[in-house]
């Protein structure tokens, strides 16, 4: 295939990639609002819209003692994970925390491909710090920041089956 066509698909993919977060996250905040128990309902006398109020799911979580946002329980999971199994390779890490449980991005991804997205969507999307990154044996990964309402509970399903404590702290 002529590199040309292969950037320009993989540009294309990024941009719907993006669109489809946006989108994800808008129904969230509205789904969230609509059964939040202060909500309004629809319509109500005086509302200025028939949407209810947005507002963000702000639930943290409790994890040896800590109380975490959803993308820093998601990292201190995996880096617990790291740390009880030092001898983990990028791939086996990977097959752990399947892509299936975060979406487009995955929960751990190869520094070298998530690079790949450029320098800026790099940084937004992925823990990359130079003291965030996970140096396993084989290679050095970075952790997921993107969760919200829609992918964390197959995360909580997924960490909570290998064991580990987490507490729902709203």
């Amino acid at each position: 295939m002529d590199a040309e066509i292969v950037v320009e698909l993989l540009s294309r993919i990024k941009v719907l990639e993006r669109d489809v977060a946006e989108l994800k996250q808008k129904i969230s905040e509205m789904e969230h609002a609509a059964f939040s128990p202060d909500a309004e309902p629809f319509g109500t006398a005086g509302s200025m819209s028939l949407m209810p109020e947005r507002k963000r799911d702000s639930t943290r979580y409790a994890f040896e003692g800590v109380v975490y946002s959803k993308k820093r329980l998601v990292y201190a999971v995996v880096k617990r994970y790291v740390t009880d199994h030092p001898e983990v390779s990028r791939n086996d890490l990977k097959r752990v925390f399947d892509k299936s449980l975060q979406g487009s991005f995955g929960v751990v991804e190869n520094v070298e491909i998530a690079k790949l997205r450029g320098e800026s969507e790099y940084r937004i999307r992925f823990f990359a710090e130079p003291n965030e990154i996970l140096h396993l044996r084989d290679g050095d990964m970075v952790v997921c920041t993107q969760w919200g309402i829609f992918n964390i509970p197959y995360f909580l399903t997924a960490a909570r089956k290998l064991g580990y404590q987490i507490e729902a702290n709203l």
